[in-house]
Formats: C-alpha cells, sequence, structure tokens
C-alpha cells in the first residue's frame, strides 16, 4: 500500500486508482452495500488488490431466488456457486451469513448428512465461524437439514421448503469449553423457524438443554415428523421472554409451553388445545378459536400491559381470564339478530379494567347510536380510546326485530355520569369513512357535557376536504378539543 501512494503505480504497473489504495476495512464497507457475495467476487477482476478482498468480507449473502419454472440446472448451478464461495472465504469470523437458495440438496446424498463433511454449507456452519446472525432458506429436496452447532450464533432464522430440520446431538461427554461446551448454542439469543419439518422430541429436548440465552422464539407453519409417537408440540425454557407460535390448519397436537420468565405470548389458530405456566406474561395477542375447556391459561399471570383479541368468538371468554389490562385490543363484530346483539352486550359487560381500549367496530344492520352508547357507558376508568375503523352500512343501520336492544326508539339510551369520567384522549383512525367519522365526533360532542375533563379528540383523515369539513365541527363547550391531522404528512388542524 505504501508503494502505492508513493509511487501511484499498482503492482501491475499501471496507475493506481485512489479506491483501490483505501484500508481493507473501507473497502469492507464499500462491498457490503452490494449485499450479494457474488457480485463482491467479481471485483477480483479489478485488479490483484482485490482479490484478497472479498475473501475476508465479515457479512455474506446469497440472495438467490429464482421463479418457479426455473430449471433445475440453474438452480444447482447457483448452489455451486454458494459452495464455492464459502470454500474461498477466509475471514475467521462472520457477523451475518445469509443464504437463500431456490434449490438445495445435501451433497452428496445421504441421510442424514455429515455435517463435518462433504457438504461446504454444513461444513462452514460447523466450522463456527458465525459469530452473529444465520439466515438460510433452503427450498427443495428430501433429505434432513441437520443444523451444525453454532455456539457463536445469536440470531438464527430457518425458512425449509423440502428438508427436514434436524439438530446435531451433542458429543458424548463434555468437551472442553473451547471445543464447543458440551454441544450448546451458548450465544443462542432469538430462534426462528418457518414452514419447516420438526421432531418434536427433539425441539424439546434443544430449547430445554441446549439454549441456555434464549431470548425469543418464533414458531411459523410447523410440522411435527413424530407426531403419532409424540404428539404435543413442548416448549420448555427458563429463559425464554416471547414466543410466537402458529400452527398449520391441520394440526391436530396440542401445545404445552412451561416458560417462568416469558413476557409476550402470539399463539395463532391454536384449535387443538394449549397449556400455558407462564406467571410473568405481560403482553397476550390471541389470534382464532379460544376454548376454556381446551385452552389452559390459569397459570398465567392475571393483570396484563396488553391484551389483543382478533375476534367476538374468543374475546367474550377469553378477557374473563384477567381482571386488569392496560392496553386492551379488540375486534367487535355485530352480526343481524337479536341473539348476536345479546352476545355484544354479554361481551362488553365483560371488560376488564383497563386504561387503553382500542377498538374495531363492525356493525350489521343495528342502529349505530345504541350500539356505541352501549358501549360507551362500559368505558368506566379508560383515558384512551382509539378506533381504528368503525364500518356500518348507512342505509341498513335500523334493526327489525322489537325486542332487540338495540332499538332506541323503544327504550331510552344515554350516557351514565361517570362511564366517560376518566376519559382524556379518543383517536379516530384513517380506516373510517368519512361518514362515519363525522357521525362520531357529532355523537361526542352531543354528550360532551358529561365529561368531567378535557377530551382531545385528535381525527387521521387523508382527504383535505373531509379535513376542512372535520375541523367546522361545531364544539358545543370548551370540554371538547378536536385536532385533525394527515396520515403522511403529519398536517395538524385544530378546531
Amino acid at each position: 500500500m505504501e508503494t502505492m501512494a508513493t509511487n501511484g503505480r499498482d503492482e501491475g504497473g499501471g496507475a493506481a486508482d485512489r479506491i483501490s489504495s483505501l484500508p481493507d476495512h473501507l473497502l469492507h464497507t464499500i462491498l457490503l452495500r452490494l449485499r450479494d457475495v457474488a457480485a463482491a467476487a467479481r471485483t477480483s477482476a479489478l485488479s490483484r488488490r482485490w482479490r484478497r478482498v472479498w475473501p475476508h468480507l465479515p457479512e455474506l449473502c446469497f440472495p438467490f431466488r429464482c421463479p418457479a419454472d426455473t430449471p433445475v440446472s440453474v438452480e444447482r448451478e447457483q448452489q455451486r456457486r454458494v459452495d464455492a464461495a464459502l470454500a474461498a472465504h477466509a475471514a475467521p469470523t462472520v457477523t451475518l451469513l445469509d443464504i437463500a437458495l431456490p434449490y438445495w440438496v445435501a451433497a452428496p446424498l445421504q441421510n442424514p448428512p455429515d455435517p463435518d463433511r462433504d457438504d461446504p454449507l454444513l461444513r462452514f456452519l460447523a466450522s463456527r465461524r458465525v459469530a452473529g446472525e444465520l439466515r438460510l432458506e433452503l427450498r427443495g429436496g428430501w433429505h434432513d437439514f441437520v443444523l451444525p452447532l453454532c455456539e457463536r450464533a445469536t440470531v438464527i432464522s430457518l425458512f425449509l421448503m423440502g428438508p427436514t430440520l434436524r439438530f446435531q446431538p451433542p458429543p458424548p461427554l463434555p468437551l472442553p469449553a473451547a471445543a464447543g461446551g458440551g454441544g450448546a448454542f451458548a450465544a443462542l439469543a432469538s430462534l426462528m423457524i418457518i414452514r419447516a419439518r420438526v421432531y418434536g422430541r427433539e425441539l424439546e429436548d434443544v430449547l430445554r438443554s441446549r439454549c441456555p440465552r434464549l431470548k425469543e422464539l418464533l414458531l411459523r407453519q410447523i410440522r411435527l415428523e413424530d407426531d403419532k409417537d409424540y404428539p404435543v408440540l413442548s416448549i420448555h425454557s427458563d429463559s425464554l421472554e416471547r414466543l410466537e407460535v402458529e400452527m398449520y390448519a391441520d394440526f391436530v397436537a396440542p401445545l404445552q409451553v412451561v416458560a417462568p420468565r416469558l413476557q409476550v405470548f402470539v399463539p395463532k389458530r391454536i384449535s387443538a388445545g394449549a397449556r400455558i405456566v407462564a406467571p410473568r406474561l405481560l403482553e397476550l395477542r390471541w389470534h382464532g378459536p379460544y376454548d376454556p375447556t381446551r385452552h389452559d391459561l390459569r397459570e398465567a399471570r392475571r393483570h396484563l400491559q396488553r391484551l389483543e383479541i382478533d375476534k367476538n368468538s374468543p374475546a367474550a371468554k377469553l378477557i374473563g381470564q384477567f381482571y386488569a389490562v392496560h392496553e386492551l385490543h379488540l375486534t367487535i363484530q355485530v352480526w343481524k339478530g337479536t341473539e348476536e346483539y345479546d352476545g355484544y352486550l354479554q361481551l362488553i359487560n365483560r371488560l376488564p379494567k383497563c386504561e387503553v381500549l382500542v377498538v374495531g367496530f363492525f356493525v350489521a344492520q343495528h342502529a349505530i347510536k345504541p350500539v356505541m352508547l352501549h358501549f360507551l357507558n362500559k368505558c368506566a376508568g379508560v383515558k384512551k380510546i382509539v378506533f381504528r375503523s368503525l364500518g356500518y352500512p348507512k342505509d341498513k343501520c335500523q334493526c327489525k326485530s322489537w325486542e332487540c336492544q338495540c332499538d332506541g326508539s323503544k327504550q331510552s339510551h344515554k350516557i351514565d355520569d361517570t362511564a366517560l369520567g376518566s376519559l382524556e384522549q379518543v383517536e379516530i383512525k384513517e380506516h373510517m369513512e368519512a361518514y362515519h367519522k363525522m357521525e362520531f365526533i357529532k355523537l361526542l360532542c352531543e354528550y360532551s357535557a358529561r365529561f368531567q375533563k378535557r377530551v382531545t379528540i385528535t381525527v387521521i383523515e387523508k382527504k383535505h376536504s373531509v379535513r376542512e369539513k372535520i375541523c367546522n365541527t361545531r364544539v358545543p363547550n370548551d370540554k371538547v378539543v378536536i385536532n385533525v391531522r394527515s396520515p403522511r404528512a403529519g398536517t395538524r388542524m385544530d378546531s
């Protein structure tokens, strides 16, 4: 480098370019912006100086994604390029290894493959050079993918369409710490497995005894290979703090979770049953059916920071499990018929104590005003209400059943004196039609005299004409302040 800077000549005798005279770490920064090892390797053609630059990159990305009709020969060629690049790479540590292959098959074809021999990808992983994030997207092939011990990896993301995920078993005898520490993923903090086939007993053992620092686990659309012999998805972890589980629609194995430090739990389509032991649970986002006879949450915390339920069906029974929730998210659907409306009343009558209420409403053939008044009457103690959606047909909003409690012509509806005593903020999101926004604002203004505090109504609206119309809404007293904002530019208009 001194010769290049002094004489202005490179090793081949030509004029030196300024980029090649930069130190290696700056050249690495330039090449990393390509986000593609193949493109980085092609810089070797520039000069001899560049030939030793790309093999020492601290990050390796192979973003090979092809259309479904790509010939197999092209897909195999891409795998050979990955194998060659991994074999040529010389850096002792890799902070990111990101590989996406449209077709993968272990070489040679054996089941299971030996992670310490023959296959360049498995051999690279077994070298324990990955000391950061590992992302693998492998498609095709019908042979097991045996994940070698990655004791220095902190984040592992696996997307496997075809191969069954297996874990390299620990050595039969304890090894010295420098040689593997007994076969543990010692540094692993986050693990994500998507659309893969796994062995339930093997996964349980890895999570329980080989991931001592695991904080986050995401399992999405996985299948159990041993569901007949071990028909349960069991997750035991003393360190886990966040868990997301999404089952296949036809998944029939129950879920069992024992995680004393678990704080965030996001289950999706847990239809086969579940038992959750999480005494420190703070956040629950339940998506899918809920049945208290099959879903056991009794050993979860009773006071949550956040509870999110996406449908009516599980809401009434699930919210009864908790006596207080700081932030409650609900999607309320009030369909046609007296029975549906009675179900809606049962739901809101069981609302737990909460300070922030985020709600989406969908109402069919019921009078919208009593629907909203019934709801607001159950908001005692609520400081902030966020309406993310409010949908109802303008021309079909009257119930034809004389028994239905939504019929305002037969009953008097009003807001109780103490119902909105704590209310301070109302936010109306942009996913509501302008007509619905205006009607709801008028309803709040109509009963604003009962507010015990000044209430700020923030409306998010993208159309300028609608924003102006809302700002011109007549405010009946000083207990209501209306702010209107654009969702993109953040433009604010006050009334």
